[in-house]
């Protein structure tokens, strides 16, 4: 058997440490919509009562920032020593404004594209950080396995946006970086970065192989097919709307449907025009989150207040 074959064989799911169990009822998952190379899966906050309450959700995504920053391997280490993981963990968001940080995001980047995907976080590149108030340079996540039965390099994107449009075409920008020249330059760095610090969450063997596919002009390296998972979390006036009028749960869910079925219409366009606008993007698999709130801004302030146990003050 050769080493392709060893590695479509292996059970990635099983590689994910922790399993994200939660987030089936933390997020409604409404059926995705696949178009060639392209998918999109709507997820909403479930309704409390008629208002969508994300209280839980943030708290959910807060418990998982040890392993998120730490490996399996550093977190036992941890633990025998006495040390508490989430206190160490919570010091790489560092002290800055929640509004503008893009940590939250890829956090949830992180747990989706595990949880959803069945591709595990091949590096914990938070870790690299030496001013913990800087960002994360380079994509939001680097994942691997086996997507849609292709061996999968995943690189990562995740923009929190106050509308859709903006979040949709920032996370083309970007995408574009690493799509124009596929042989130097950003995507260059990234594989740089994701094989040289190989998470220990894979055993010897598996950590080699994973080494060769993030090394170009490796057999292993020509045999993957590139996926970008993109998380858009961005406002929409419309789920205020459903909250302020609906008088029953049911009410809200019915309403909250309806407007889905237009909004997937309008969401199939508007990235239908930017794979028009940045054609190297099209050869790529993309596979987008898509989560519309209703305050996008509260929903990272409390993030923050979930991890750090404060509020964000501002100077």
């Amino acid at each position: 058997m050769d080493n392709v074959e060893k590695l479509k064989l292996i059970n990635w799911k099983e590689l994910i440490v922790n399993k994200h169990t939660w987030i089936e009822s933390r997020l409604v998952n409404h059926p995705s919509d696949t178009h060639a190379k392209i998918v999109s899966r709507i997820f909403t906050i479930p309704f409390s009562g008629v208002i969508q309450e994300h209280h839980h959700l943030v708290e959910s995504m807060a418990d998982a920032i040890e392993h998120y920053v730490f490996d399996k391997e550093t977190l036992d280490k941890m633990k025998a020593e006495g040390v508490v993981p989430f206190r160490k963990a919570a010091q790489f968001f560092g002290d800055t404004n929640p509004v503008k940080d893009g940590k939250y995001g890829e956090l949830l980047l992180y747990i989706l594209s595990e949880a959803i995907l069945s591709t595990p976080m091949v590096s914990h590149k938070i870790t690299s950080l030496s001013n913990l108030n800087d960002q994360v340079k380079g994509g939001d996540g680097v994942f691997f396995g086996v997507y849609r039965d292709n061996l999968s390099i995943l690189i990562g994107e995740s923009k929190i946006y106050k509308s859709f449009s903006g979040a949709l075409e920032s996370a083309f920008d970007s995408l574009d970086r690493f799509t124009k020249s596929y042989t130097s330059g950003a995507l260059g760095h990234e594989l740089f970065m994701a094989r040289t610090n190989i998470s220990n969450n894979f055993d010897f063997e598996t950590m080699e192989l994973i080494y060769r596919a993030f090394t170009p002009g490796d057999y292993i390296y020509s045999e993957c097919v590139k996926t970008h998972p993109v998380l858009l979390i961005f406002e929409d006036r419309e789920i205020k709307v459903i909250e302020e009028n609906s008088v029953t749960k049911v009410d809200a869910e019915n309403a909250l449907d309806a407007w889905l079925t237009t909004k997937k219409i309008a969401i199939k366009a508007a990235i239908d025009e930017r794979l028009t606008k940045y054609p190297n993007v099209r050869p790529c698999f993309l596979d987008f989150f898509l989560i519309p709130m209703s305050d996008v801004g509260e929903f990272k302030k409390s993030l923050y207040r979930a991890i750090h146990a404060i509020d964000y003050k501002e100077n």
